[in-house]
């Protein structure tokens, strides 16, 4: 962990002061990449925090393998929260709505122009920020004196804490994701669209624990304590949350594409044109068709290292799909890749996941007292 935290650590220095050439030789488009690679990002951590909240409330083994890999990517709230600062900054360029003429041609409503200015756009992304921290770092100061204690009724407590929580969990991301993403566009709604986003990252979140569970445990302590019965819960769970992100995700397409009205279609249009439709396609196949009919297959989802191979694969291809809802807003033209695409993104990538593993190497990755421990496995070693 030491290694793999000092190698991320200076890729992503060097890849993000790379990335800043970008931001004096082209700022537009070093902005683009910047907001991708934060939105990416920012997205692991709140599908974290989701998970967090999630198996406070509904409980089972599956989380217990995972609970220390999920609170680490909670603690990167910090980290993010830093990310989103230059946001702030650059919303000239990024946020068309900004401009004057923009708003005098497409707010001809009201409430519109009333949501969409820059303080009120500030003030909710530091409001996103306190609700998150406030609920996830004060049940997570719960989760650590119970595993200290084993207090039953603390452990009542956490539960009864987490189930609003989740609920205030997903009505905050809606908001933040109609923010900072579909207001790119800002003629454009759908009202499905923010909870589609949703479910896409606590599906990518599921995807990268299984995948970092697997290299873990080829390692006490999690060597003597993960069963098959862990991967096939959380493989379950990834297929669950994989239907659930496409059913929205054709939903939301069905409805606008037969409607085929002026305010509405033009965002589908230009995701399908110009280049574009080749990663729409390679997305609705890749992240869709093949997971689903593999993790349908019983011996996939029990066999580590193919399952690893299909968690990695979703990884990736949520990347893709997070740059083809995001860039396409600004590369109205077709296709374009430029290079601060990729170097923006592994820089902010590199710090994220430096950050994760020292959080990761604070504690144990075992808890001895948790009562949702049911498989057998021992979490003796976790000391």
């Amino acid at each position: 962990m030491e290694r793999a935290q000092r190698n991320f650590l200076m890729v992503g220095v060097i890849a993000l002061a790379v990335s800043l050439i970008g931001l004096f030789r082209d700022p537009a488009h070093f902005w683009q990449s910047y907001l991708f690679g934060f939105i990416f990002w920012s997205g692991l951590t709140l599908g974290c925090l989701g998970i967090f909240f999630l198996h406070n409330v509904v409980g089972g083994n599956w989380g217990v393998a995972i609970r220390r890999l999920v609170e680490s990517g909670v603690q990167t709230l910090k980290l993010v929260a830093l990310f989103a600062i230059p946001i702030f900054f650059a919303m000239s360029s990024l946020y068309s709505w900004t401009h004057a003429d923009v708003r005098a041609h497409s707010f001809a409503v009201g409430h519109k122009a009333a949501y969409m200015n820059v303080p009120f756009f500030i003030a909710r992304t530091v409001l996103y920020f306190v609700l998150w921290f406030f609920l996830g770092f004060r049940i997570l100061r719960m989760a650590n004196e119970h595993d200290r204690t084993g207090d039953p009724a603390l452990f009542k407590r956490i539960k009864g804490a987490s189930a609003p929580a989740l609920l205030i969990f997903v009505l905050s991301t809606t908001y933040a994701f109609i923010d900072w993403i579909m207001s790119l566009e800002p003629d454009w709604y759908s009202t499905i669209y923010p909870w589609m986003f949703t479910v896409g990252e606590v599906l990518m979140t599921f995807a990268f624990m299984i995948a970092l569970l697997v290299l873990l445990s080829k390692h006490e302590p999690l060597a003597s304590f993960v069963t098959p019965q862990h991967y096939h819960d959380l493989s379950n769970l990834m297929l669950a949350f994989t239907m659930l992100w496409a059913y929205m995700s054709f939903a939301q397409f069905l409805i606008i594409w037969a409607e085929n009205l002026p305010d509405e279609i033009p965002w589908y249009v230009r995701r399908f044109s110009g280049g574009w439709g080749y990663i729409a396609f390679s997305i609705a196949i890749f992240q869709f068709c093949v997971p689903f009919f593999l993790l349908l297959m019983r011996f996939i989802k029990k066999n580590p290292n193919l399952l690893r191979v299909v968690a990695m694969w979703m990884v990736v291809m949520r990347i893709l799909d997070v740059f083809w809802i995001v860039v396409p807003a600004f590369r109205q033209r077709g296709l374009e890749v430029y290079w601060t695409d990729i170097v923006a993104p592994i820089g902010l990538g590199g710090i994220w996941l430096a950050y994760f593993i020292r959080n990761l190497k604070a504690r144990p990755l075992l808890v001895p007292n948790d009562p949702r421990n049911t498989y057998g496995g021992t979490a003796a070693h976790g000391h």
